[in-house]
């Protein structure tokens, strides 16, 4: 089965960050496929330069799953995200339509 993960949440506001981390690798440990994880809103903050920590620990996550990491380009600009770290990516919201239809569950943190 393949996942996307919409965060909503920044890192330092509520435990959305360190939950969605958790499922991400649980996704894999099942034997299924996270295909993308899309940052909207203050959930572009995990990118902020201010945010090394969570960045890192997004970019393992990435990199042992083969996963994108996509920040929403509209919100990284109002969130000072503008030049997030590899692997992190910037597009907009058709990139989280088109996960829609590559992935058959789409889980959003809030």
């Amino acid at each position: 089965m393949k996942f996307t993960l919409v965060v909503m949440r920044g890192p330092g506001n509520g435990r959305c960050q360190e939950r969605a981390q958790r499922f991400a690798q649980a996704v894999v440990t099942q034997g299924c496929q996270l295909e993308r994880v899309f940052f909207y809103g203050d959930g572009t903050r995990a990118a902020a330069p201010d945010n090394a920590e969570t960045a890192e620990s997004w970019a393992a996550i990435a990199t042992e799953q083969d996963t994108d990491l996509v920040l929403c380009s509209a919100s990284a600009e109002y969130h000072g995200a503008l030049s997030p770290p590899a692997p992190f990516v910037l597009m907009g919201l058709g990139a989280l339509m088109e996960a829609g239809f590559d992935s058959e569950r789409i889980i959003s943190f809030d």
